[in-house]
């Protein structure tokens, strides 16, 4: 893991064009906001399936296209909606590295940094190249460190950082497909939400449970972010090169 730290480290994006946390524009309190900071929603079979045979259709991932249409529709919520957004994209690495309690942390991540107008292809090119370079395996070896650190270094740490004004805003996991032999009906489904952190300003969450997607998010306005993602996400031209 030792290379890979040292090409994460080399090749750090320092782009200037990135959206910083102080870049988010303020709430507006409405009435679908003031009373809760998560809102969610999960689509019918058959409109899975449409999202589904639509990503065939363009050649790309139902990660990929889920990822373009939340960062797109978090846009309005910058004040510059030109720039780059970094998000966290959780890395499984059960299988990859074992420990002798399966409940210990097998998770990392790669930052992806996404322009306004990448398009879900580049998205997806942009996560493959991270991960060939191995920058999951690199984080992973920075937060194994990180336990040498004592609990109040960790604490002085994790603070500084997160007053940083660079830094990811949001993290988004999509959680996969999971298809159980239940006695399910159609009304039923999954839903998932990462949580966040200080510094962050936003989580979003994908399942697909028995041929039903369900997503959520979290934050700041989360109605009108998921009214924005659920339009992208069914628009087929997102998805086309």
């Amino acid at each position: 893991m030792v290379l890979p730290l040292f090409r994460l480290l080399v090749n750090r994006d320092k782009s200037e064009n990135a959206a910083m946390r102080s870049d988010w524009l303020p709430a507006i309190p409405t009435e679908s906001n003031t009373a809760a900071k998560i809102a969610w929603h999960l689509f019918t079979k058959d409109e899975t399936q449409a999202i589904l045979d639509n990503c065939r259709k363009h050649n790309v991932t139902v990660n990929s296209h889920l990822l373009h249409g939340l960062d797109q529709s978090t846009r309005p919520e910058i004040l510059s909606p030109e720039k780059k957004i970094t998000w966290v994209v959780p890395v499984n690495l059960r299988g990859d590295i074992r420990y002798a309690n399966d409940t210990q942390n097998h998770v990392s991540c790669v930052e992806v940094k996404i322009a306004a107008n990448d398009t879900t292809q580049a998205i997806h090119r942009q996560i493959l190249e991270r991960l060939e370079r191995g920058e999951h395996r690199a984080n992973f070896l920075l937060l194994s460190l990180g336990g040498v650190l004592s609990h109040q270094a960790k604490v002085n740490f994790l603070t500084k950082d997160r007053t940083k004004p660079t830094g990811n805003i949001g993290s988004f996991s999509n959680l996969g497909v999971w298809n159980l032999n239940t006695e399910s009906n159609d009304e039923d489904g999954w839903l998932f939400c990462p949580p966040i952190v200080t510094g962050q300003r936003l989580g979003a969450g994908c399942v697909t449970f028995n041929g039903r997607l369900g997503i959520a998010t979290q934050g700041n306005s989360p109605s009108e972010r998921m009214r924005r993602w659920v339009e992208n996400i069914q628009t087929p031209t997102h998805a086309a090169s």
